[in-house]
């Protein structure tokens, strides 16, 4: 088995997505400690790959094919790492990527590391570091067996580059029907607003301590000022005020903006799995012992509905002289 890196490169419209990408230079980082190549591999009807060799890929390996289906596509990626001989496959942490990496790992008769957010280089193996207890806790992985390892990172966690000037050659392959189980009959996307949360630089979020009268027309005011998608915890979600795929959190999606607000959000361990790796982050809440205040930046203490018309009207202020 050589010490080669597969990454699944996840696309959106044809496009990579960030986080993929994110992955894939952090692979290149490491493929360079062990010796090895980056192999990435783009299952889509016709993504544009250009951005995959400045982004860390040694190879990239084009698969044609579009509707999605988390078992066909582990399929795929199985038969390719196998075919490879391969030593690790990464992937990103959305949802989808989850879905495929425990798939992947099924098939290629071994186990998915999830929610990574480190990978070291180890006496010439790479250690998987991922949280564990809520977050409260962060696990080291070393998987000593000699399968194929498979592993999905959390999002944001490592930087993405595009000027490695990196040379990567290309393969095309075509997928035949017959050896594909399952048929999509229709795929409906929910609508979750311009900009998707996995790819905001800057959230809103809505808490229960928000979400009632004008307090949420408030924490929509600041989203909307600061051009921003609206995100909910899992109690506000479960009232029907925001949409499942707004959700951040253990049971929802995993963000790292820029700037993360949360109006009337209390902090469960659950919802600050999913917001940890923001770059900064404000909070409001009336209650001064919440739980968001201790991995805040800025903390307010104050009733959303009293604090939101002064923040909002001087964060306008802010983005229209700008």
């Amino acid at each position: 088995m050589t010490k080669d890196f597969l990454i699944y490169v996840e696309t959106k419209e044809n496009t990579p997505i960030k986080s993929s990408l994110e992955v894939l230079s952090k692979a290149h980082e490491l493929s360079r400690e062990v010796n090895s190549k980056v192999i990435a591999v783009v299952i889509s009807e016709n993504a544009d790959t250009s951005m995959l060799a400045s982004s860390g890929a040694d190879l990239v390996i084009n698969v044609k094919r579009e509707e999605f289906n988390a078992r066909d596509y582990a399929s795929i990626i199985s038969k390719i790492a196998t075919e490879k001989d391969v030593k690790f496959v990464l992937m990103a942490g959305t949802l989808d990527g989850k879905d495929i990496s425990a798939h992947t790992a099924f098939k290629l008769d071994s186990i998915s590391v999830t929610d990574v957010q480190s990978i070291e280089v180890e006496e010439d193996d790479i250690k998987f570091i991922y949280p564990t207890y809520g977050s409260t806790v962060l696990t080291e992985a070393k998987i000593k067996h000699e399968k194929i390892k498979v592993a999905n990172i959390r999002l944001g966690s490592f930087e993405k580059k595009e000027n490695l000037n990196n040379l990567a050659t290309e393969e095309n392959i075509e997928v035949e029907r017959a050896g594909l189980k399952t048929n999509i009959k229709s795929i409906f996307e929910e609508s979750q607003g311009t900009i998707a949360l996995e790819d905001a630089e800057i959230i809103v979020t809505c808490g229960r301590g928000a979400s009632k009268g004008e307090g949420y027309e408030l924490v929509n005011e600041l989203a909307n000022i600061l051009k921003a998608p609206i995100s909910g915890t899992r109690p506000v979600i479960d009232d029907g005020i925001l949409p499942k795929t707004s959700q951040i959190g253990q049971s929802g999606k995993i963000v790292a903006p820029k700037l993360y607000i949360g109006c009337g959000v209390s902090g469960s361990v659950q919802h600050v799995s999913g917001i940890q790796s923001s770059n900064f982050i404000i909070a409001i809440n009336k209650d001064e012992d919440a739980p968001i205040f201790n991995i805040s930046d800025i903390g307010i203490v104050g009733d959303c509905e009293k604090i939101l018309p002064l923040f909002n009207t001087e964060i306008n202020k802010i983005v229209s002289n700008k």
